[in-house]
C-alpha cells in the first residue's frame, strides 16, 4: 500500500502518559468521561450498547452521534491510563454493535439503515454519518488490542453497504476516513477505489465551502464549524492514499482561509455555530477544539510540516482548558477569549443567545460538546510522535510520557522518556533506554514562535541548526542512557485583535487576566448531581482593565515573568504556574451588560428558553471613546495561561 504521507501516526498504545499530562487524563476519568450518565439523555441509556427504537431517541441520529464521541475519547483514555473500569464502559459499545450485526453485514443502529422519522425531517432512507464517529472508538480499540475480528466485520460492513455516502453535502461522506484506514490496514484495493469514487461524487454535488472548488477559492468559509472540520480534512486523506496534489493544495489553502478569517486567539477557529469572525466575543464550540486538532492532525500527516503541529499544541493548550471547570467534571458548550460571565443566562452568541450554553455544567447545551470534550488530549498524545518515510522517528507534540518502538522498524525495542512541565518550562528533556547501541534518526520539531531553540547531547551543545518551524533531525548510534535536551526560549509578543484589541502571548501559552471566581450552584438544572453541579459563575474582582504597553519600548522591560512552583495539576487558577504582571489603567463605564432583554431573538423552534434578566459580557470600549474612560492611576494587574481561567478577558483595549 502507497502512502504519500510525510508522517505516519503512531498506534496510540506506544505512548504512556506521565506527569500533567496523566493527572489531566486521570481527572477526566473521575469527571465527565468516566461519568457520562450525569449528563442525561443520550449518555443515560444504551444507545450503541443496546436494540435501538427510533422512540426511546425522539427519533433522531445525533444520540449515535453524541456517544460515539463519548465512546472513542473514553476508550482511548481508558488504555492510556490501564483504566480497566473505564475501558470496560467504552467497549460494551463496541462489543454489542459487532456482536449483532444486521443480517451478518450492517454494523449500528437497525433504523439508521432502514430508515424512520430522522429528527423530524425526512433525509431519505437512512443515514450513516454517526457511523463515522463511532468507527473511530474502533480504530482505537484495535491499536490498543490487535482483534482482527473488528477489521474484517468492518471490511464486510463498508463493502456490502450500497449507501451513497458521497451524495448531497451531508457528513455521511465522512465514512471515507474509515474506509481509507481500512485500506491502510488491508490493502484491499476495493476499499480505495470506494472511496474514492465517494469523494468524487461529494465534488460533484451541491457547492459547499469543503468541496475542492470552494476550498481552492479565495471565499472566506462560512458554514458550521464541526461540519468544516470533519469534511475540509478529507482531501489531506485523499491526498495521502492517492497522491493527489490539488486535495492536498485545497484543503492547506482552506485552513489559511480559517486563520486569517476566524481564528480566535486560543488557538481555535470561531463557531457560534457556523463561523463568526474573530472579535473578542466571538465563540467557538468545545466540540470545535476537539475536531479541529483531529482535522488538523491529517494535515500535519500530509506535508509534514511542523505549522500543523503549533496549531495543535496552540489549540491543546489555551482553548482545550479554558474550556472546563479544573476538575473535569463541568464543561462549556460555546467558550471565548473575553468572558467576565459564565452564567444561566449569559450566553451573548447570536445563536441561543441568553441561554445556559456559556456556563460551566455537565450538559450546557445540546450534548455534542459533552461528548466531544472527552476526545481532546486522548488525541494529543495520539499525533505527539510520528513516523517518517526513512524510519525516523519524531517528536512533535511535548509533555511528559514515555514512547516504546522499534528503531527504523525493526530491532530491539526503544523507550524514550519525556521529561518535562512544557508548556510552563522551557527544556524538554528526552532520555533513551536501549538494550544495546543502536542506530536511529530522532526528530524534534522547532515551533513557530521559538527563535533561539539549542539541542544538547548529555549536557554538551549539539552544532545543529535550529530554525523556527522546523524538525530538526538527529541520526546517530544511540547509547543506553543518552539525553537529548531540548531548549526552548520563550519570548514574550503582543499581538492585535479588532476593535482595537490587544493580547499577550509567551511562547505557546496566551494569558489572560486573573479574574476572581464567585461559584453559585444553579439548583434549577435537572442535569446534574450533588458530585457533578450545573454552576453558574459571576467575577469576585475587577476586570475592566485597559493595558498600558508602549509600543516604543521592549515588552520586556514593561511586563514582569513571574514564574512559581509547578505543582501535579498545573491547568488550575489557583496552581498557575506562570504570572505575568501587566501595567494597566481601569475602564471608567465598562461593565457587564445586565438587560431585560435578548440581544438577539432566538430561534423559533426553541421551545423553553429561560427567561430574563439577561447577564453579558461587553465588548471593547470603541477607541475613539476609550481615552475619556481612563482613570488617571496606573496599576498592575496579573495575568495567567488562558487554559486556567474561566473567567478571562484575554484581548485588552490598549491605552
Amino acid at each position: 500500500m502507497k502512502s504519500h504521507a510525510k508522517l505516519t501516526e503512531l498506534p496510540l498504545s506506544v505512548i504512556e502518559p506521565e506527569g500533567w499530562l496523566r493527572t489531566y487524563l486521570e481527572k477526566q476519568a473521575r469527571g465527565i468521561t468516566g461519568h457520562i450518565e450525569v449528563a442525561g439523555f443520550p449518555f443515560d441509556r444504551p444507545v450503541w450498547s443496546g436494540p435501538a427504537r427510533a422512540k426511546d431517541y425522539d427519533n433522531s441520529w445525533w444520540a449515535f452521534e453524541q456517544m460515539g464521541y463519548w465512546v472513542d475519547g473514553a476508550i482511548r483514555c481508558g488504555y492510556l491510563l490501564g483504566d480497566q473500569t473505564l475501558i470496560k464502559k467504552a467497549l460494551k459499545h463496541i462489543d454489542y454493535t459487532f456482536d449483532h450485526p444486521v443480517k451478518d453485514v450492517y454494523l449500528g443502529p437497525a433504523y439508521l439503515r432502514d430508515g424512520e422519522n430522522i429528527g423530524g425531517n425526512q433525509r431519505g432512507k437512512d443515514m450513516r454519518w454517526p457511523h463515522a464517529v463511532f468507527f473511530r472508538a474502533v480504530r482505537a480499540f484495535f491499536e490498543f488490542t490487535g482483534d482482527r475480528r473488528v477489521i474484517k466485520r468492518l471490511v464486510r460492513h463498508y463493502l456490502a453497504d450500497a449507501y451513497n455516502y458521497g451524495a448531497g453535502a451531508d457528513r455521511d461522506i465522512c465514512n471515507i476516513e474509515t474506509e481509507l484506514w481500512l485500506y491502510k490496514v488491508t490493502g484491499d484495493k476495493r476499499l480505495l477505489r470506494k472511496a474514492l469514487a465517494e469523494y468524487r461524487r461529494f465534488n460533484a454535488g451541491p457547492v459547499q465551502d469543503t468541496s475542492i472548488a470552494e476550498m481552492l477559492s479565495d471565499k472566506a468559509p462560512s458554514i458550521h464549524g464541526v461540519t468544516f472540520n470533519e469534511q475540509a480534512k478529507l482531501a489531506a486523506l485523499v491526498y495521502i492514499y492517492s497522491g493527489d496534489k490539488r486535495c492536498l493544495r485545497a484543503v492547506t489553502h482552506a485552513y489559511e482561509k480559517v486563520q486569517k478569517h476566524h481564528m480566535l486567539v486560543d488557538g481555535v477557529h470561531s463557531s457560534a455555530e457556523h463561523f463568526e469572525g474573530k472579535g473578542p466575543l466571538a465563540s467557538h464550540e468545545t466540540c470545535d477544539i476537539a475536531d479541529f486538532m483531529w482535522s488538523i492532525g491529517y494535515i500535519l500527516s500530509a506535508t509534514g510540516n511542523p505549522v500543523y503541529a503549533d496549531r495543535i499544541e496552540r489549540a491543546a493548550f489555551n482553548a482545550a482548558p479554558g474550556a472546563v471547570k479544573d476538575d473535569l467534571k463541568a464543561l462549556q458548550y460555546f467558550s471565548c477569549p473575553n468572558q467576565v460571565v459564565a452564567a444561566h443566562n449569559s450566553n451573548h452568541n447570536k445563536f441561543m443567545n441568553g441561554l445556559a450554553w456559556m456556563s460551566f455544567r455537565p450538559r450546557p447545551g445540546t450534548e455534542c460538546c459533552t461528548g466531544e470534550v472527552n476526545r481532546v488530549m486522548p488525541n494529543y498524545c495520539a499525533r505527539m510522535w510520528m513516523a517518517d518515510p526513512s524510519g525516523g522517528i519524531n517528536a512533535l507534540l511535548y509533555g511528559p510520557s514515555v514512547i516504546r518502538f522499534h528503531a527504523d522498524g525493526k530491532g530491539d525495542e526503544v523507550a524514550i522518556k519525556q521529561e518535562t512541565n512544557y508548556p510552563f518550562e522551557e527544556t524538554v528533556d528526552f532520555s533513551v533506554r536501549c538494550r544495546s547501541d543502536i542506530k536511529f534518526t530522532l526528530g524534534l520539531r522547532i515551533p513557530g514562535w521559538c527563535r533561539n531553540a539549542r539541542v544538547f547531547l548529555n549536557g554538551k551543545p549539539l552544532k545543529i541548526t535550529c530554525k523556527p518551524a522546523t524538525i530538526v533531525k538527529i541520526r546517530r548510534l544511540f547509547r543506553n542512557n543518552d539525553r537529548i535536551t531540548l531548549s526552548l526560549p520563550m519570548e514574550l509578543k503582543t499581538t492585535r485583535w479588532p476593535g482595537g484589541g490587544i493580547a499577550i502571548e509567551r511562547g505557546p501559552l496566551v494569558y489572560s487576566l486573573k479574574i476572581g471566581e464567585k461559584w453559585i450552584v444553579d439548583a434549577k438544572d435537572k442535569n446534574q448531581t450533588p458530585d457533578f453541579p450545573a454552576w453558574n459563575l459571576e467575577p469576585a474582582s475587577d476586570w475592566n482593565y485597559a493595558m498600558e504597553i508602549d509600543p516604543a519600548r521592549p515588552l520586556e522591560e514593561q511586563v514582569e515573568v513571574v514564574r512559581k512552583q509547578i505543582g501535579s495539576a498545573p491547568w488550575t487558577f489557583e496552581g498557575a504556574p506562570i504570572e505575568l504582571r501587566v501595567p494597566a489603567r481601569k475602564v471608567r463605564g465598562w461593565k457587564i451588560n445586565r438587560s431585560a432583554k435578548r440581544l438577539y431573538e432566538l430561534p423559533p423552534w426553541v421551545k423553553a428558553a429561560q427567561p430574563g434578566p439577561f447577564v453579558f459580557t461587553p465588548p471593547l470600549p470603541a477607541p475613539a471613546a476609550l481615552k475619556k474612560m481612563l482613570v488617571a492611576k496606573s496599576e498592575c494587574i496579573t495575568l495567567i495561561p488562558y487554559g486556567c481561567t474561566h473567567l478571562r478577558v484575554t484581548i485588552f483595549p490598549q491605552v
